[in-house]
């Protein structure tokens, strides 16, 4: 059995060796080509440069969005400035949006419309198939022969459609893309990497293009053929790469590509690795199923050797990229399963770390040039470098790896759009993002325990490998720190926006003068006119602008209607609270009393929170304070219905933090004991280590800043009511009665 396990792992390794150096090998090839290509300065001669002629076809521009409202605008903007005659040109915006993105589009479009511009905002009922479905929406309402189309974070040169739509005079010729540069590519090293990354993807292209071998192209920047698109049955929202998609079913038909590096549309890339690795392990499943799903339909073409191993080594790349990760994973176990003093394992061994070399060479060399980046670095330095870009790939191995897995369980259509450049760094992540970096603390763990086993047992052919993922994981950990802790500091120093219910309080006023200072916002809900007016007034003269809300929060619909009227908040924190009590002789609360406070203790705090919760999460901060009591611990014999609405308010608040701190959002659960107010006045029993509002608003703005998940104090009574909840209830009972809170106070 152990020899037979040790014959598959050696199998599996040199599959992957194999695939690898036919995969390096004919990539070499094709650089060549580029390099030739290059050199001759063919994408200039191919490009027309005459802006005249008379082959100016009708031309819908497709603009797919959903929830992009921070670069909506200037898509829009740069759509509208495409140079081509105005009476061959409709610009159609496909908003699949369910944020502010919907506002912002309508009001550019109405300006450019009421200038004279073709353009309409198409939107549908739903988002059924996502990108595909929006698009197939899109071309239904359309009216050109050619679609160009561009993802919301693109923007196309004025003479974008100058360049491209003479090419299609040629009949044959189905779709074109053309080149795309990167604005933020100098942010940092992960965009930096991701630049390369995809600039040698595109240098690649130019030499499969020109050798007219199957590539893989992108959706955005492209132009299609309608007659092509309609042939072929239009977008397929089967797979999450339905432009890949696409792309390969022309490409087995009769239709022709073409590609313009020269002719760039500007993009951005994601900023941050959370963004990154979910946009990626997203690429991956799309691309993996792609590739299974046709490759059937590939192997039954007709083509030369050369052109079907060029279509195999690009329809399966992510799938190598993935099976990476699975050498990763067997690194340990070969130290028990191969015998590495063998000269045929040692050979194989260093062929493979000889074509990891020459690749890292050639991509790094690929990557540079796709990527047109100008500085020429020493020896020394470019070697460095390719080393930390190679670095990145085993990190990448792994999303591509999980992506390959869940298309293997049949999840094709799980998107999740990709937030654009650092406005968007933690806005709402998929599940799979926590995965995904659970698999990266796994991995480095692993790595660095094959580096230990790799010492104790002598096989140092497998140290490069591990110290090469350890090194990649361990950056793409730091990226995550550093991104959770550029976050927090945000959210820390961003109190612009500030609600507060309840102000006309005790605490609620103390709390408004707390925050009120210049360049802050309140927005203050109470329930006395005068005294809410007044508490206004103080924050003003303390420099804040302040807009206020006198209102009953048990008028649901028009609480929500206000809430959501305010737009994204920075701190809400949710003040206002009623009370009511047993009689003398231990009546009833009066129903009213308790219904009263059902609604506004309980209810309307639960749809503040509701209603303030999803311009939160589009932006991935805000932080939210709801105030329960130090009562929620053990209810209070002569105020139940407080302690009951109390109780639930702090269960809540504590299951909102767990489900939303992964978001950014902070949610804290406020618990006082015996602050000095007409409400605290009014209650029975005795009021131990009373405290002044003032006193209390500093301390729940400590414990806000230091993210406490519980706000309480003062320290005896609440150490002294968290021991009510412990002990059991006979016990506590006897002990809240003996303090003076029973019946008939």
């Amino acid at each position: 059995m152990f020899q037979w396990l040790s014959y598959f792992v050696q199998a599996v390794f040199l599959l992957v060796v194999v695939y690898f150096a036919l995969y390096v090998a004919l990539e070499l090839r094709v650089l060549l080509i580029s390099r030739r290509v290059e050199r001759r300065k063919l994408s200039e001669v191919a490009v027309p440069t005459e802006v005249g002629g008379e082959f100016h076809p009708l031309v819908s521009v497709l603009l797919p969005i959903c929830n992009e409202s921070t670069v909506v605008e200037r898509l829009i903007d740069a759509a509208c400035r495409l140079h081509y005659p105005a009476n061959a040109l409709e610009i159609l915006v496909l908003d699949d949006s369910t944020d502010g993105t919907s506002k912002l589009a309508r009001a550019k479009v109405e300006y450019y419309a009421a200038r004279g511009v073709d353009i309409r905002l198409i939107r549908r009922q739903d988002r059924k198939g996502y990108k595909a479905g929006n698009l197939v929406n899109g071309i239904r309402c359309s009216s050109g022969e050619f679609f160009a189309i561009f993802d919301a974070d693109f923007v196309p040169p004025e003479d974008f459609l100058l360049k491209s739509i003479p090419c299609f005079k040629d009949a044959s010729l189905g779709f074109l893309q053309t080149g795309i540069g990167y604005e933020n590519r100098d942010k940092s090293f992960l965009t930096r990497f991701q630049a390369m990354e995809m600039g040698h993807q595109q240098y690649v292209t130019v030499g499969l293009s020109e050798d007219g071998d199957m590539a893989s192209l992108s959706g955005s920047s492209c132009v299609w053929r309608k007659a092509c698109v309609e042939a072929l049955g239009g977008w397929n929202a089967s797979t999450v790469t339905e432009d890949v998609d696409l792309g390969y079913r022309a490409q087995f038909g009769d239709w022709k590509y073409a590609y313009l590096r020269d002719v760039v549309s500007m993009s951005v890339l994601p900023e941050t690795i959370s963004a990154f690795r979910v946009q990626r392990e997203r690429w991956g499943r799309g691309l993996i199923h792609s590739a299974f799903k046709h490759v059937r339909q590939m192997f039954g073409q007709p083509m030369p050797l050369m052109k079907r191993m060029h279509a195999v080594s690009m329809m399966f790349s992510s799938a190598l990229l993935a099976s990476i990760y699975v050498l990763v994973l067997l690194s340990l176990p070969l130290n028990y399963l191969i015998d590495f003093r063998g000269a045929s394992v040692q050979w194989a061994a260093l062929s493979f770390f000889a074509l990891v070399t020459v690749w890292a060479l050639d991509n790094a060399f690929g990557a540079r040039r796709g990527a047109r980046l100008a500085d020429r670095p020493g020896i020394v330095r470019t070697l460095w470098d390719t080393y930390l870009y190679v670095t990145m790939f085993p990190p990448m191995a792994w999303y591509y790896f999980a992506g390959g897995v869940r298309a293997l369980f049949g999840v094709y259509g799980d998107f999740h759009r990709t937030p654009k450049g650092r406005d968007e760094r933690q806005s709402h992540l998929p599940r799979i993002n926590t995965v995904l970096y659970a698999g990266e603390l796994f991995t480095l763990a692993y790595s660095a325990l094959a580096i230990l086993v790799i010492f104790r047992e002598g096989n140092y052919f497998l140290l490069p490998l591990n110290v090469t993922v350890c090194v990649g994981f361990a950056r793409v950990l730091y990226c995550s720190w550093k991104e959770r802790h550029e976050h927090a500091e945000d959210c820390d120093s961003r109190l612009d926006r500030v609600l507060i219910t309840g102000a006309t309080s005790a605490i609620g006023a103390a709390l408004a003068l707390e925050y009120a200072q210049r360049g802050a916002t309140l927005y203050l809900h109470g329930r006395n006119a005068v005294k809410l007016a007044e508490v206004a007034e103080r924050c003003r003269a303390k420099g804040a602008e302040v807009e206020t809300q006198h209102m009953d929060l048990r008028d649901f619909s028009a609480l929500q209607d206000w809430l959501k009227s305010l737009g994204p908040l920075d701190l809400v924190i949710v003040n206002a609270g009623m009370n009511t009590h047993v009689g003398a002789t231990g009546e009833p609360e009066p129903w009213d009393a308790v219904e009263a406070l059902l609604d506004v203790n309980l209810k309307a705090a639960m749809l503040i929170v509701q209603s303030v919760l999803p311009a939160m999460r589009s932006r991935g901060c805000g932080q939210i304070a709801l105030l329960s009591s130090l009562a929620a611990y053990f209810g209070l014999p002569v105020t139940p219905t407080y302690c009951a609405t109390k109780a639930g308010v702090k269960a809540y608040g504590e299951a909102l933090r767990g489900g939303l701190s992964p978001e950014g959002i902070r949610v804290n659960v406020i618990m006082p004991g015996y602050v000095k107010s007409p409400m605290c006045d009014d209650m029975p029993g005795p009021k131990p280590f009373i405290w002044l509002p003032d006193r209390a608003a500093k301390a729940i703005r400590r414990g806000l800043e230091q993210n406490k998940a519980r706000i309480s104090f003062p320290f005896p009574l609440n150490w002294g009511s968290w021991w009510l909840a412990v002990l059991p209830a006979s016990i506590s009972t006897c002990i809240v009665r003996w303090l003076g809170f029973g019946r008939g106070h």
